[in-house]
């Protein structure tokens, strides 16, 4: 784990209202898209499932997947909220961090309250995410809004007219 990061449940804590804004964005789509890095050094970006529960932001892919290779390879990785509608008058989130494999015991955790039924969790490769930054981009009137929070500074506010 970087020291500079934490779970969902950490930045709720230090920031609930930018927490609860972002998780909005996130979860006002199914899917979110995710950026990996791969063995080249080059980005990979893939569309997936992005649940926000139990104190968790949850990465849940096929063990074969390319996403899953990358994160075995380099765990860095960007989330970003799939855009529905084109004015996105919630703004624009976006997820930095390092995906820690699920032990056992959050395995478990995540089974039991995924929205259909998992038989078997070794079927999946499960990441929990350890957040470095969240980004939050609207327009707001005439200016654009960008917030934006790390667990080693907080939250920053810049506007841009």
């Amino acid at each position: 784990m970087v020291d500079s990061a934490v779970t969902w449940a950490g930045f709720e804590q230090a920031d609930g209202e930018l927490a609860q804004r972002v998780m909005a964005r996130l979860g006002s789509h199914r899917h979110a898209i995710m950026a990996t890095l791969k063995a080249d050094g080059s980005p990979r970006t893939s569309g997936m499932e992005a649940p926000i529960r139990s104190g968790h932001l949850w990465l849940a892919m096929a063990p074969g997947s390319r996403k899953a290779g990358d994160l075995g390879r380099d765990p860095r990785f960007s989330l970003h909220s799939a855009p529905d509608a084109e004015l996105l008058p919630e703004g624009d989130a976006r997820v930095d961090g390092m995906a820690q494999p699920a032990d056992t015991a959050q395995q478990a955790e995540f089974v039991a309250g995924h929205r259909y039924p998992i038989d078997d969790p070794s079927t999946m490769a499960l990441y929990v995410a350890m957040i470095t930054r969240v980004v939050l981009v609207r327009v707001s009137g005439d200016s654009l809004l960008i917030e934006s929070w790390s667990p080693a500074t907080g939250r920053d506010t810049h506007r841009i007219q």
